[in-house]
């Protein structure tokens, strides 16, 4: 955006991000052929279910143009021009090969008043839909990120505590280890947590393995009845099926809940002691874990009707209620 409308200069590119975002996106695309004159006749799957170049692999070889466009090897009239541009006379197998092409796109036909577009192909209405792609990523990835996915975004936090939650579980927070390597010449010390003032900050050990915030997790397992051995790893706990207030929709709303306003609880505190140096006791950021946790539970539907009073009282029973 130019400076003109308020925007600034960014020295971070956000292209290869998104580059890697078609790579997942263009499966479920599907190009439309108009006037042929922005889709890659090889490169670019427009006919059949796969690319020319990987059907036709030793034609596509011997080409010396490669990126060239349907309508530069059609033609815009009738019949059709085929301009392969081979590099080379073809030998015998290859001249079958051709044939073999020029036959199967011999129904082509170019309409040179409509420009080439993208289909979505998933849904039968041809439209882009976020649900229909969050499904067919969820079979074709790895399940971990959208059992992920599902526990932090459909949690009722304020949204400031899911995208905190989210970031720690892509292990994107800077943690002492992370901005040491970021900016080595500064004096940190990654062996050193400011909660424990022991072991090394890193994300697992932060909001996992913290002696102070192991502590808080056994608080909110203990409050559930449950025991509760640490896992190896922060992804690893919100992949973990706990049963932790139950299966009721107040059970798991709660749940969700606590355990994100936990991550975000202790977060805040990392940043309280080292920006503030001030800082608090194990009791109280648990206290305000409860606060904070039954404030947000309340104004859920889940929980309509219920004072605020009572369900800091006791999780359990109005969870069973």
């Amino acid at each position: 955006m130019g400076r003109q409308h308020g925007g600034k200069w960014s020295h971070r590119c956000p292209w290869k991000a998104i580059a890697q975002v078609f790579q997942d996106f263009s499966p479920f695309v599907r190009l439309v052929v108009g006037n042929g004159e922005r889709i890659r006749f090889w490169e670019d799957l427009w006919w059949g279910n796969q690319t020319l170049c990987s059907q036709f692999g030793d034609l596509y070889r011997v080409t010396s143009v490669k990126n060239l466009t349907v309508l530069d090897v059609l033609g815009n009239s009738y019949p059709l021009s085929w301009n392969f541009n081979f590099r080379r006379n073809l030998t015998d197998s290859e001249i079958d090969l051709l044939q073999r092409l020029m036959f199967s796109l011999s129904s082509v036909l170019l309409s040179p008043s409509l420009a080439d577009s993208r289909v979505w192909s998933l849904p039968s209405s041809d439209l882009f839909s976020v649900k229909y792609f969050f499904l067919a990523l969820s079979k074709v990835s790895n399940p971990i990120l959208f059992l992920l996915a599902k526990f932090l975004w459909s949690s009722k936090t304020p949204s400031k505590v899911k995208a905190l939650a989210w970031l720690v579980a892509h292990g994107k927070v800077n943690t002492n280890d992370k901005l040491q390597l970021k900016i080595p010449y500064k004096s940190l010390c990654p062996q050193w947590c400011i909660l424990c003032k022991g072991n090394g900050e890193s994300i697992d050990h932060l909001f996992l393995h913290c002696p102070v915030t192991i502590g808080l997790w056994h608080k909110l397992f203990n409050l559930a009845g449950l025991v509760w051995v640490p896992p190896r790893s922060f992804e690893d706990m919100l992949v973990i099926a706990f049963k932790g207030l139950g299966n009721s929709l107040r059970g798991k709303t709660l749940w969700q809940i606590a355990c994100l306003t936990l991550v975000w609880m202790v977060w805040q505190e990392r940043n309280k002691r080292i920006f503030e140096e001030k800082g608090r006791t194990e009791e109280i950021l648990w206290d305000l874990i409860l606060f904070y946790s039954s404030l947000w539970a309340s104004c859920t539907t889940a929980f309509r009707g219920v004072p605020l009073s009572v369900l800091q009282l006791n999780w359990t029973a109005v969870c069973a209620s």
